[in-house]
């Protein structure tokens, strides 16, 4: 019976005003917490180096940096690497990984030629989730690593430019595709937009002779502006 009543306890006006208390109390705690972790907008600071206590290593002797010197290739011969990549290697990010990166580690040797392909797995499918399209993931991944970091942002813009308005796949080796232009640089719109217009399903064949096209036209056209970049 106790129990029940205690319960049942209503909270008068004055109970009310000690709770507010307290949580006012509380706000004014929180206020001496750093604004680096309040997330406050207004006086938000970001923490430097010492705040963060950590420790840069040294690079190692031998460590090559960014940009690799970059050496012309055939934007057809690319084209057709990637394709066949896509297929025999699997999915469209290693496909133009290996078009690129992979053949400038057979024509130009080191340092391209310690970048492991397989390290572009993951880009398939947009990633997994249908996020950015992964022939462009393994494209502007080589951009990000033949070009400083402010040129690869310029060429890195004028590729998805010529993603979101171009008709693709053009090049169709083995079947007669519609041509579709994605609205963006997401895998999920690309294929969606190409399923909407042609009536393949995710898993058929023509599908992926598609994405298989537009992996080496992204290949091809990622070339064409490295060439470009370097007046080759």
């Amino acid at each position: 019976m106790e129990e029940k009543k205690m319960m049942e306890k209503t909270y008068s006006r004055k109970d009310v005003l000690k709770t507010a208390g307290k949580a006012t109390a509380g706000i004014a705690i929180l206020s001496t917490v750093p604004s680096f972790l309040t997330g406050c907008k207004k006086s938000a600071e970001i923490p430097s180096k010492e705040v963060l206590a950590y420790e840069y290593m040294e690079k190692k002797e031998g460590a090559v940096d960014a940009p690799y010197p970059y050496q012309k290739l055939d934007p057809a011969t690319t084209m057709e690497r990637a394709y066949a990549g896509y297929f025999n290697i699997g999915n469209c990010c290693r496909g133009a990984a290996d078009a690129i990166i992979g053949q400038l580690g057979d024509v130009a040797g080191h340092p391209w030629n310690q970048i492991p392909v397989n390290a572009f797995a993951n880009g398939g499918t947009g990633y997994g989730v249908g996020s950015l399209c992964g022939a462009l993931g393994g494209a502007v991944l080589a951009i990000g690593l033949a070009c400083t970091p402010e040129d690869a942002q310029k060429l890195t813009g004028e590729l998805f430019k010529w993603y979101t308005s171009t008709d693709l796949p053009i090049y169709q080796p083995d079947a007669k595709l519609v041509l579709t232009t994605s609205k963006t640089v997401n895998c999920l719109d690309s294929v969606t937009e190409f399923m909407n217009e042609s009536g393949f399903a995710m898993g058929d064949p023509e599908r992926k002779a598609r994405c298989a096209g537009l992996t080496g036209d992204v290949a091809r056209k990622t070339v064409e502006l490295l060439n470009a970049h370097y007046n080759l």
